[in-house]
């Protein structure tokens, strides 16, 4: 990873999960670097300019307590109730 593609990663861990600010309209929740693959070829994903936070619950793992749904476990209602990976990405590029 290039020093620039570095400390975007970190702006972008710094901000928070994106779906949680999507959910209450704070960006408060840490999280992990999750590289879209929408746009990209199967079983492939972006590059580091193209990354979102998302928290563990929005990640990796339904949380049906805070009722998050996760990228990895049900793309497609995630994309339903937060937006798809694009537009999460723009939101994402203009809070940081």
């Amino acid at each position: 990873m290039k020093k620039a593609e570095r400390e975007h990663v970190n702006r972008v861990a710094e901000l928070g999960c994106v779906a949680c600010y999507v959910q209450s309209g704070e960006w408060f929740t840490p999280g992990e670097i999750h590289h879209i693959r929408e746009g990209q070829g199967a079983a492939q994903r972006a590059g580091w300019l193209e990354v979102i936070c998302l928290c563990v619950g929005h990640h990796r793992h339904n949380d049906k307590v805070a009722k998050k749904i996760a990228v990895h476990a049900a793309y497609k209602t995630f994309a339903a109730t937060y937006g798809d990976e694009r537009e999460l990405l723009a939101l994402t590029l203009n809070n940081i």
